[in-house]
């Protein structure tokens, strides 16, 4: 991209904050939300404060995952039903009950905070679907990767301040003083979404919600098909290297984890970095173009760390994996919300490709569990490698971020009216 190119993205960038910032912020409150109470809240504060069964906190975790994962079509319909404004007010509205919930049950019946995070599972699918809905309804097709970028890069922001800031607090402050941080970032997100216009062009959409059957014929179309697969092979890819980051380094590069958060450091850094020009780039030269090279790149460099693990090799190749995920990943967001854009039923298929990537969540790990128990540590890494090749080659054979073609009726493309800049009061 030369200097003009360059100074157009920002621009550009600079105006989709100024539109979706609200957005932005509440994803950025309950992604930070969530990390403190489940990494903070219930890993430390339950066992070494109040004296409480570690194993609440894995239960827990669980109870949340196994109701989003259950939840998240069907939510992804809610959104389409009530219309993006009232599903993320609805949505946060219930992860506000189940996070004040979590305070008093900690004294009375700590057994009880399983059922408030299987509630928050239960928000948690309800919002996500609709957050991204509304994304897509103010968002042209040339704007949504630098979006889902900036969405991104709000979430990564939600981990500096849920875990390192959760840390920070954990050594200075009681259990009942700290659960007042989670609540209260739920809180802004239920207010921001009630009092700003996050989703209102969303409901126009209703009334061309596709006729009983209708949707299952939207789904068999070849592209949403093919992009269901490349979400889940990107989530396992994703899953499975997060379930073997440790014994990596334990059993291949033999060093302790603070050497090998070292060497992958660089990775980790470049990879935030490049998120916003991933966006910026895919929303100028098209979603497929830089997921194909990005996803493909990534792939042979985690084989190659599989065979090689001297420390300069895995720092340069771990940095160039790093730098192309992070160029290549907003552009599954963005592809995710434009497939999802051309029916009424936006947040029903929105909802189905999260499925598939909560899916992914699970298969990932697992097939992780079963290889490092067999094959050892460098078996994952061929293995997520060629997952991510896969990725790049669904994207390259299945033309994906090209326009969908009316097939039917229930393609027909939505028309969205044009809406204010959010921030405008109801």
């Amino acid at each position: 991209m030369n200097v003009t190119a360059m100074r157009e993205a920002a621009a550009g960038s600079l105006d989709i904050i100024r539109r979706g910032w609200a957005l932005l912020v509440i994803a950025f409150f309950i992604d930070a939300a969530f990390l403190f109470i489940f990494l903070v809240a219930l890993q430390t504060y339950l066992p070494e404060s109040l004296g409480k069964s570690d194993a609440i906190a894995g239960w827990a975790l669980a109870a949340f995952g196994v109701a989003k994962l259950l939840t998240q079509l069907g939510s992804g319909f809610v959104t389409d039903r009530l219309g993006a404004r009232k599903a993320i007010i609805g949505g946060t509205a219930l992860l506000l009950l189940a996070d004040a919930s979590m305070l008093p049950l900690a004294h009375v019946a700590p057994w009880l905070i399983i059922g408030a995070a299987a509630l928050e599972g239960l928000g948690s699918s309800i919002t996500w679907p609709a957050i991204y809905a509304a994304g897509d309804a103010r968002f042209d097709h040339g704007e949504k990767a630098r979006f889902t970028a900036l969405l991104t890069l709000a979430t990564g922001g939600s981990l500096v301040i849920g875990l390192g800031g959760g840390t920070a607090i954990n050594a200075v402050a009681s259990f009942d003083v700290a659960m007042i941080v989670p609540i209260a970032s739920v809180a802004i997100a239920f207010i921001l979404a009630v009092v700003l216009r996050v989703g209102d062009a969303h409901v126009a959409a209703i009334d061309a919600m596709p006729k009983p059957g209708a949707f299952t014929a939207v789904l068999r179309h070849p592209q949403r098909a093919a992009f269901a697969a490349l979400v889940l092979s990107e989530a396992a890819a994703l899953g499975a290297l997060t379930a073997t980051f440790r014994a990596y380094g334990r059993d291949v590069l033999a060093v302790s984890l603070p050497r090998e958060a070292f060497f992958l450091l660089p990775a980790a850094i470049l990879g935030g970095l490049l998120v916003i020009p991933g966006g910026a780039i895919a929303d100028r030269i098209g979603a497929r173009r830089i997921m194909t090279p990005g996803f493909a790149i990534t792939g042979v460099c985690m084989i190659m760390l599989a065979r090689w693990s001297s420390p300069a090799f895995v720092i340069a190749t771990g940095a160039v994996a790093g730098a192309s995920f992070g160029l290549a990943i907003p552009a599954i967001a963005s592809t995710m919300m434009s497939l999802a854009g051309a029916t009424g039923s936006r947040g029903g298929v929105i909802g189905w490709f999260m499925t598939m990537d909560g899916i992914g969540h699970a298969v990932g790990p697992a097939t992780a569990g079963i290889l490092l128990a067999t094959l050892g540590a460098r078996s994952v890494l061929v293995f997520t490698g060629a997952l991510f090749l896969l990725v790049a080659y669904v994207a390259l054979a299945s033309r994906l971020g090209e326009p969908i073609a009316a097939a039917s009726p229930s393609l027909e493309p939505l028309a969205i009216t044009p809406e204010p800049a959010i921030g405008g009061r109801t």
